[in-house]
């Protein structure tokens, strides 16, 4: 990559605003794989509750 370019702030930006994102997305998805893992094991344990 050529660092003496005119436009390279806007590639870097580029670069920095897609990892940000990116980065963000995964987070979400991995938060909300959590919270739905909570809730199926409450309401397994609900399940569990309600047969015995």
């Amino acid at each position: 990559m050529d660092f003496t370019a005119n436009h390279i702030g806007f590639v870097l930006a580029s670069y920095g605003m897609s990892f940000v994102l990116i980065g963000g997305l995964i987070v979400s998805i991995l938060m909300k794989d959590r919270k739905l893992r909570a809730e199926a094991e409450r309401l397994d344990q609900q399940r569990r509750k309600t047969r015995t």
